[in-house]
């Protein structure tokens, strides 16, 4: 896999709001290791800041997307309602998003064309 492929799945997976739910962070992963969220997993991390070096065209765009990020990632605003949270399992990603991201709308924009993307597509672009 090539890097722009690696920076994109890193990027698709840490905006999955299912990886950051309680019920399957607490279920053990392969071979039994734990599961973390995305956000703690420093690869991951690097990844989806290296996607915003490449999307965005200035420092102020990068800024803001972070700040979107951390605002998901805390489950601030409407990502910590409860339909948020109990959606976050049931729905599809691009769902969730275009129905709870109307507050990290750069961030919710970056999210439906990333996750749109057929995987078979976003290795060879």
């Amino acid at each position: 896999m090539g890097e722009d492929a690696h920076i994109m799945h890193c990027l698709g997976f840490a905006l999955n709001p299912f990886f950051y739910d309680s019920k399957y962070l607490n279920v053990e992963g392969p071979s039994g290791i734990a599961r973390r969220a995305p956000n703690q997993d420093r690869e991951i991390v690097a990844g989806v800041l290296k996607a915003f070096d490449r999307i965005c065209e200035d420092e102020n765009e990068k800024a803001e997307l972070r700040k979107q990020l951390v605002k998901f990632q805390n489950k601030q605003g409407m990502f910590v309602t409860t339909h948020a949270r109990t959606d976050a399992t049931t729905m599809s990603p691009i769902s969730w998003w275009s129905t709870y991201g109307s507050e990290t709308p750069e961030l919710t924009e970056i999210v439906i064309r990333v996750l749109s993307q057929p995987i078979s597509s976003s290795s060879t672009e």
